[in-house]
């Protein structure tokens, strides 16, 4: 959790920011843990997202590589 008014890293138990003073409002610090869980979880699906596009790009570029191989090499009855 960041503070809201100068931006350092906080333990959700404070009270204060012991950086600035600021008060911190529990709702606006519930709202935070949230968010950050939120953004937490947003990072790994995406990262989960892009592992799996890869790994399929990669496999259709094998098959295409498979189907050019089968095309050129196949003969043609006439």
């Amino acid at each position: 959790m960041r503070c809201p008014e100068c931006g350092k890293e906080l333990q959700s138990n404070y009270n204060f920011c012991p950086s600035c003073g600021i008060a911190l409002d529990k709702n606006e610090q519930f709202k935070q843990i949230v968010d950050d869980s939120f953004t937490k979880l947003e990072e790994v699906v995406r990262g989960d997202a892009m592992l799996r596009l890869e790994s399929l790009s990669s496999r259709l570029d094998s098959m295409e590589e498979e189907l050019e191989l089968f095309l050129t090499s196949a003969p043609v009855n006439k």
